[in-house]
């Protein structure tokens, strides 16, 4: 499952690292396409003959995107790709084999730079404001874990499902859009969400999707990290991921200092306080306290980016 927009920089790198490193057999690939303007989606057979094309004239987002492709899909199981992301020959054969255990919900690979020999991510983890950042984000590859180890959450850049549980779940929860579908998704489910260190995506050109502070993203982050803390903690919880979260947009407003950046952060705000009354019921008291417990503490979240330079 690919969800491209905009992406002939980047998809027939995807396509083709698929096609040449998928060990099984029976598989399709179905291209959801986002309302793109270069004509990256035609001609996708010719990139791979097992790719065929869902097309949609508008942007319609990640979220929706993923949720109609599953919906015309075939198979037992789901993987969600990204379109600017090369998979490593048997990539699938771990997170299948993952998917045999019953337990398990979500399997997920490493997420690693262009070359290779940087980890973007081993997992996710889910900070108190409701951000997600890559585990060992930065290390050598080397540092990699050895053996599958249970994680927070699986990246949508790579991970795979059972497409009845996805069904069952309704998949990502299209009021996001794109940013912070995965926490939601997995914090949801009752089952593991397990990395296999021998499945790995490399990004082909860093992200698709633009600056790491572009005011796309702000926008997006600001809003969905609201959403959802409403959708997943308890209330005094989430009232302290607000305040979290808040010093967070604050941190960067200060290190952007420009007003394109304000103006996004305002609008998710803005947006993220009307939408959150609204996501409250979606989930029981003892559904909201088992997600709490998964996040990780403020002291290591703040620790991680600060590791990273971001802080």
């Amino acid at each position: 499952m690919i969800v491209n927009h905009n992406g002939a920089s980047c998809l027939p790198r995807a396509l083709d690292a698929l096609a040449r490193n998928t060990v099984e057999a029976d598989v399709e690939c179905v291209v959801v396409d986002s309302g793109s303007s270069d004509g990256s989606w035609r001609d996708m057979r010719e990139l791979w003959e097992r790719a065929r094309v869902v097309r949609f004239e508008e942007n319609v987002g990640f979220c929706v995107g993923c949720n109609r492709g599953a919906d015309a899909a075939t198979g037992h199981l789901l993987a969600f790709v990204n379109f600017d992301a090369a998979v490593e020959p048997g990539w699938d054969e771990p997170l299948r084999e993952l998917l045999d255990d019953p337990t398990v919900s979500v399997a997920t690979g490493l997420l690693l730079s262009p070359d290779g020999s940087t980890l973007e991510a081993a997992g996710l983890e889910v900070a108190p404001n409701m951000a997600t950042f890559g585990r060992l984000e930065g290390l050598p590859r080397e540092r990699a874990p050895r053996e599958p180890l249970d994680v927070t959450a699986a990246s949508g850049a790579l991970m795979m499902v059972r497409r009845v549980d996805f069904l069952e779940q309704r998949g990502f929860y299209e009021g996001f859009f794109m940013y912070g579908e995965e926490a939601d998704y997995c914090l949801r489910l009752p089952g593991r969400v397990v990395l296999h260190p021998a499945s790995a995506a490399r990004h082909t050109q860093g992200t698709a999707s633009g600056p790491l502070r572009s005011p796309f993203r702000l926008y997006w982050h600001s809003r969905n990290r609201l959403l959802n803390a409403a959708r997943q903690l308890p209330l005094p919880m989430a009232m302290w991921s607000m305040l979290a979260s808040a010093a967070f947009d604050l941190l960067i407003l200060g290190q952007n200092r420009n007003r394109q950046a304000l103006a996004a952060v305002a609008r998710g705000w803005r947006d993220g306080l009307r939408g959150m009354p609204r996501e409250r019921g979606v989930r029981t008291r003892a559904e909201r306290h088992r997600a709490a417990r998964r996040l990780v503490s403020l002291r290591e979240a703040i620790s991680e980016q600060r590791r990273l330079g971001r802080v």
